[in-house]
């Protein structure tokens, strides 16, 4: 059973396709966070999704704002309604689930146990949120794989972090502090890891609705945004973290170490601290990937 956690997004769009197109929709739920846009909007492209996709999967409603503080969101780099302005074909978007994401994250964990795996693409909100309702998920839960972080201090949404984590540190510290078998895709990874304009059409080339859904929304960008029209390369990280979700092979080289989190409002805010000398004592060590396999990375991406 795989739970992803979302704030659909443009490449979070690409990450869902990718599980759609492989599982089947009663081995899936879909939960939604405030991160990339507000809440009403994510969980609107949930469903979308969902409806073009893979129709049948249950969508849950999660947090609308961080734990501590108020929202941070990046319409500058998905537009307004997260989707870069993108005209859904269907507008019949069907129920969502009736219960709160995080009251969704436990009763999974308590259903399916060592045979859920959670990959959160979005600020780890929700899951700090089940956590804190229910500490024993920590130890049912048989996976998760998240994308956050810049341990580098190449940020994306400050000088020093990386926008999931700098939109609601706390919930992050809680998350890092306490998971086990826990795999960070980092924004490290991501710039190490980037695709061509080439590669990017060869995703979405085949006949399949997931590939035709990621063509029409990568059509529509190419249209209405000049920078990204002419960019000659691309980073994908929400679906690199997919990719290692649904095949950890896909990784060849990684760390294992505790993460700290700064939940502090100053200049490192957000800041993802790896305790390279393991001194931090009984904290959980996380696993951070820092190479893959690119061309079996690419099959996956593919749609």
């Amino acid at each position: 059973m795989l739970l992803i956690d979302t704030d659909p997004g443009l490449d979070d769009a690409h990450a869902l396709a990718m599980a759609f197109g492989r599982m089947p929709a009663d081995e899936l739920i879909v939960t939604t966070v405030a991160g990339n846009v507000g809440i009403d909007a994510v969980t609107r492209n949930a469903q979308h999704l969902v409806r073009a996709i893979a129709p049948g999967i249950p969508v849950a409603r999660g947090a609308a704002a961080p734990l501590l503080g108020t929202p941070v969101e990046a319409p500058h780099i998905h537009g307004a309604d997260g989707i870069a302005g993108f005209a859904w074909p269907d507008t019949d978007l069907g129920p969502l689930h009736p219960s709160h994401a995080a009251e969704v994250i436990i009763e999974a964990a308590q259903v399916h146990g060592k045979d859920l795996a959670v990959v959160a693409l979005g600020p780890l909100t929700n899951l700090a949120l089940a956590i804190r309702l229910e500490p024993g998920i920590i130890d049912q839960i048989g996976r998760v794989v998240s994308m956050g972080g810049s341990p580098s201090g190449r940020g994306n949404a400050s000088v020093t972090a990386e926008f999931n984590v700098f939109a609601d540190p706390v919930a992050a510290e809680i998350v890092y502090s306490t998971v086990r078998n826990h795999t960070v895709i980092t924004w490290d990874l991501s710039l190490d890891n980037r695709f061509t304009r080439s590669e990017l059409d060869g995703f979405w080339a085949g006949t399949t609705a997931a590939a035709s859904t990621l063509r029409a929304i990568d059509a529509h960008r190419q249209s209405t945004e000049p920078q990204y029209d002419t960019a000659s390369t691309f980073g994908r990280v929400d679906p690199l973290a997919m990719a290692v979700a649904l095949d950890p092979s896909v990784v060849t080289a990684e760390d294992e170490h505790a993460v700290l989190v700064d939940t502090t409002d100053g200049l490192a805010r957000g800041y993802t601290a790896v305790d390279w000398s393991d001194s931090v004592g009984e904290r959980p060590k996380i696993l951070i990937p820092r190479a893959i396999d690119r061309d079996r990375a690419c099959a996956l991406l593919t749609l």
